[in-house]
């Protein structure tokens, strides 16, 4: 199997997690050199893709864990290239931007199995067969924790953010002013 084939996507995939495209590079090389050197653990039985989004979570897991991965990070060049051009409105893409990065801290402080069912099947696009013989966990468990990850979500954004445009230039902040 070709796994340079997927790079795109599975960079498309990352980078919608991280939101930094150095951090996205890194964690798909990460992930194809895994995906090498565990090329038996593929069966066949779920698309290429979704095996390496699986594959992904757990190296974007590892890199999480390590305590020097847990400082601020600098703004992404990326972001500058990406601006609006004219006849845009940069403060809505920005927004949007950061908006993205919110939600994707709310989804990394989920639970590990509701977080894994939640990017596997709404990011990555799998099926629930495919979420389900990805985690190793039957179909209708996967759908379940589907379900529950969403609320889980929900309530996280729900009880912790806020939409502020007029006065705040993060428009989701928590409410009790700590970290999400």
């Amino acid at each position: 199997m070709d796994l340079a084939a997927y790079r795109t996507d599975l960079r498309r995939f990352v980078l919608r997690l991280t939101g930094n495209a150095d951090l996205a590079d890194d964690i798909v090389q990460d992930t194809l050199v895994r995906a090498l050197t565990s090329s038996a653990g593929f069966s066949g039985r779920a698309k290429p893709l979704t095996w390496l989004s699986a594959i992904a979570l757990n190296v974007l897991r590892d890199h999480y864990r390590r305590p020097a991965t847990r400082t601020e990070t600098e703004l992404d060049e990326d972001a500058l290239t990406a601006l609006p051009g004219e006849g845009e409105d940069a403060d809505m893409v920005l927004m949007q931007g950061e908006m993205g990065a919110c939600i994707t801290t709310h989804i990394m402080a989920l639970p590990e199995r509701l977080r894994d069912v939640l990017i596997l099947h709404d990011m990555a696009e799998a099926d629930h067969a495919e979420v389900a013989l990805a985690l190793g966990i039957s179909e209708g468990n996967a759908r379940v924790l589907l379900h529950r990850a969403r609320i889980a979500l929900r309530g996280r954004l729900a009880g912790q953010c806020r939409l502020d445009f007029g006065r705040d230039a993060i428009p989701c902040t928590p409410r009790d002013g700590g970290a999400p």
